[in-house]
């Protein structure tokens, strides 16, 4: 088959996997935060279309989560951090979710029916994520300390209630003891 100035099909989708595959050695662009910063006060949208902000969050441990409902990873993941917040509950840290999705009713149903509780934010025009936050991958976690400080960022799914990611959260969560 041939297509306009005589290239092939065939050649054509060569020279499209090639340009492809050389874009995928291109390193991502840089997260717009970085751990050891202060974390952003996001403005977000409750999922009943009340807009607040994360300030209201600090003086706890906060454990974000960036997901949205058509994310496999984001889906397997939730229920993790929904055991996460139950064992965290009263040690002043809270697990938030923010999805990426364009419905706040899809959203809400999604969480109802899987039984996750914890706070949940909808950031629809994605303008936290990417604009504030730079977010390369779903699902993306930040892990801010009660001081407001970004601790530890994790870009793709995780166990969040194992004991090697507990291990970590509470080496984040837990000063040392004053001298």
């Amino acid at each position: 088959m041939s297509l306009a100035h005589g290239m092939s099909l065939p050649g054509l989708l060569l020279g499209l996997s090639l340009l492809l595959s050389a874009c995928s050695d291109a390193p991502p662009p840089p997260l717009k935060v970085q751990v050891g910063q202060p974390f952003p006060d996001l403005v977000v949208k409750t999922l009943d279309g009340e807009t607040v902000t994360t300030q209201m969050l600090r003086g706890r441990g906060l454990v974000f989560n960036v997901w949205a409902t058509w994310c496999a990873p984001c889906r397997k993941e939730l229920p993790s951090l929904q055991r996460l917040q139950a064992r965290l509950a009263d040690r002043r840290v809270v697990v938030v979710g923010m999805a990426v999705d364009d419905d706040e009713h899809r959203v809400r149903e999604y969480l109802i029916d899987r039984k996750v509780r914890f706070t949940s934010y909808i950031d629809p025009q994605r303008l936290m994520a990417n604009e504030v936050l730079g977010v390369r991958v779903y699902p993306a976690t930040f892990v801010v300390d009660a001081d407001g400080m970004l601790r530890w960022i994790v870009e793709g799914e995780r166990e969040w209630d194992s004991a090697e990611t507990l291990e970590k959260l509470q080496s984040i969560f837990e000063k040392p003891p004053e001298p």
